[in-house]
């Protein structure tokens, strides 16, 4: 059962960066509203936003939204955030009509893992190609997550978008053929590390002894020479 999200927000009289900057600056997140709608301007509450974006969920499902007394199916389209911060600075919601199919992202949630057949019996390693789909429901529908059982999975093989298992009432966005049948996650075999042997140089002492012993032989036969 999904979880219901519900968010209460107030009309946004006037736009601009100055007042964006305002709204921010007590406590709000400036937002917009569109879809089958008319467009609407809002402020939402930082506090309550904060506390709602934590549920991966928050970004797939359909979300509650009450502007004044009146509530709306949303979901949540784009959500922008200071770079430095990572406070949210903006919100794009999207309204939707219970009788329309939505296209979403979905997270992907992949299971037995530990019990792979390519890692325990291959040694292999799992490789997460793909960590949402694009998926197209009516909002009743939209789930919290793909499953994607990958305990049969053998190294050197993939599970492609063909094979994912979707739920009732649910089919990818974008139609899957020969040319685009992408995979989502695989198994491959890890390449092993080589190590190459570097002949060590002659160390600085050794060279030095050299050196001067071959000074020392120079001075002797010049000696040598003078004497005779």
């Amino acid at each position: 059962m999904n979880t219901e999200y519900i968010l209460q927000a107030k009309p946004r009289e006037t736009i601009g960066t100055a007042t964006s900057k305002k709204i921010r600056r007590e406590n709000g997140i400036p937002a917009v509203v569109y879809g089958d709608v008319d467009n609407s301007n809002i402020v939402l509450d930082a506090n309550e936003v904060a506390k709602q974006v934590r549920d991966a969920g928050f970004y797939s499902s359909v979300i509650k939204l009450t502007i004044d007394k009146n509530t709306i199916d949303v979901i949540l389209k784009d959500l922008q955030r200071d770079p430095r911060k990572s406070d949210i600075t903006h919100m794009d919601f999207f309204a939707v009509d219970k009788n329309k199919a939505v296209v979403v992202n979905v997270p992907i949630m992949f299971v037995n893992e530990d019990t792979c057949a390519g890692v325990k019996l291959g040694g292999g390693m799992i490789s997460h190609i793909q960590s949402e789909l694009e998926i197209s429901c009516l909002p009743k529908d939209i789930p919290e997550n793909i499953t994607v059982d990958i305990a049969e999975l053998e190294l050197g093989h993939s599970v492609h978008l063909s094979e994912v298992k979707l739920p009732a009432n649910v089919e990818l966005a974008t139609p899957v053929d020969e040319e685009h049948d992408s995979p989502v996650v695989s198994c491959y075999e890890p390449k092993a590390e080589k190590i190459e042997e570097v002949e060590a140089a002659p160390a600085d002492d050794e060279a030095g002894d050299t050196d001067d012993n071959t000074k020392a032989d120079a001075d002797a036969d010049s000696k040598e020479e003078d004497s005779k």
